[in-house]
Formats: C-alpha cells, sequence, structure tokens
C-alpha cells in the first residue's frame, strides 16, 4: 500500500467539504478523481499532497504520517500539477522540465549530470525531447502540459497528482493525455492521481474510479 487515507474530513477553516474518507492508492495505479464542480476534487488532491491540512483523520504514505512530513521529505514523494497556467511563457521546454530537479538541486538550480540525465528521460517518456530548446510561448496547449508532467516526472516522486490535467485541451490531446498516463503508470510503476471530467476515458483507462459526490467517494 502506497497512500492510505482512513477518515479523512476536507475543507477550508470551519466549512467542511467532504468527511469520513477512506481511500486507498496502490504503487503503479491510475486513478481517476471525478465528481461535479465543487464536490471538492482540487481539496482532495491539495490535502492528499500535504500542501492543506486536513480537518480531521488521518493520511499516511508508506505508513508514515503525511501530516509530520517536512516540505523537503514531501517534494521528494509527491509531485502536484494544477491547472493553472505558467506565468514566465519565456522558458524553454527544457527550464521547465529542469524546475522539477529543485528539490534536490536547491534554489541555485545547478544542475549536475545526473540531473540532466533525469530531465532529458523526463522528455524523452513523454515524447518532447525535439521541443526541448522550443519556448513555451511557442509550443501547442498539448505539448505545454506534456512538459507539464515531464516536469514532474522529473521531480522523481513515486506519486503524481494532477489537477484537470486535460482541460482546456481538444478532444484528440485530451485523448493523448489519458493514453500517456496510462503508459507512464505502467512503464515508471508511479502512482497517479487525477482529477477529471472526462468519465469515459477514466472508464476506459484508470485502474480505479473514485467518484465524489455529497456523500463521499464511492
Amino acid at each position: 500500500m502506497l497512500l492510505q487515507a482512513s477518515n479523512l474530513t476536507i475543507g477550508y477553516g470551519n466549512h467542511i467539504v467532504q468527511h469520513h474518507l477512506n481511500l486507498v492508492a496502490e504503487v503503479g495505479d491510475l486513478i481517476c478523481l471525478t465528481g461535479l464542480n465543487g464536490s471538492g476534487k482540487s481539496t482532495l488532491l491539495r490535502t492528499l499532497a500535504g500542501l492543506q491540512k486536513s480537518l480531521g483523520g488521518h493520511i499516511t504514505f508508506r505508513g508514515k504520517d503525511v501530516g509530520k512530513l517536512t516540505n523537503e521529505e514531501r517534494a521528494k514523494l509527491f509531485a502536484l500539477v494544477l491547472t493553472d497556467n505558467i506565468a514566465v511563457e519565456n522558458l524553454t521546454i527544457h527550464d521547465l522540465v529542469a524546475m522539477g530537479r529543485l528539490p534536490y538541486t536547491g534554489w541555485s538550480g545547478n544542475l549536475s549530470a545526473n540531473d540532466e540525465k533525469i530531465v532529458k528521460e523526463s522528455l524523452a517518456q513523454v515524447n518532447l525531447l525535439h521541443k526541448s530548446e522550443s519556448l513555451i510561448c511557442e509550443v501547442s496547449d498539448g505539448e505545454k502540459q506534456r512538459g507539464v508532467i515531464a516536469k514532474a516526472l522529473a521531480q522523481d516522486t513515486p506519486l503524481v497528482l494532477l489537477d484537470e490535467p486535460t482541460a482546456h485541451l481538444d478532444l484528440p490531446n485530451r485523448i493523448e493525455i489519458m493514453l500517456l498516463l496510462r503508459r507512464l503508470s505502467v512503464h515508471t510503476r508511479k502512482t497517479f492521481i487525477l482529477s477529471t471530467h472526462e468519465l469515459d476515458l477514466a472508464l476506459q483507462m484508470a485502474d480505479k474510479i473514485w467518484l465524489m459526490g455529497n456523500d463521499g467517494v464511492q
């Protein structure tokens, strides 16, 4: 068992979004989290990653209490991919992916030969080596999303959480991203948990579906 949430309550301040959640993620799982807007999908992902405090219950990662991990420890266990637009578009795709190595290089950002090797491997895994020196503003939305996923791969964590990775993409790119995540979960044995409205694609590709409603996750 990689990740377990027991009797978990999530929300903001005194506002409870979901409670009594009991969830399990195994090594190599591709888990799709789906449900209506406002049901707490993004809140759950942030809470599982330790970026937001739970309001009750426990989250353990390989048996360790996530709430007791340091920021440095979390950064080497969880990679979180958000739907926010990339603000600095004059970065190259290589530079974007290299940012995934920050937990290992520190803010100096000086890449060792091994860091560069991991960046190159991450680009290859999402078929973006040929775009390595392209600026973010010069690539398509689908390529940009693959670059963000490569950044998470370069972070070299056993768990990757993605908030709506197919948002704002056309159908061919949505299918391509879902197929990519399916392939990565099989070949890298990383665990991927992603929120999505693509229920039809999720049913075809996911190992597990967490359907979030008013009464928790089914």
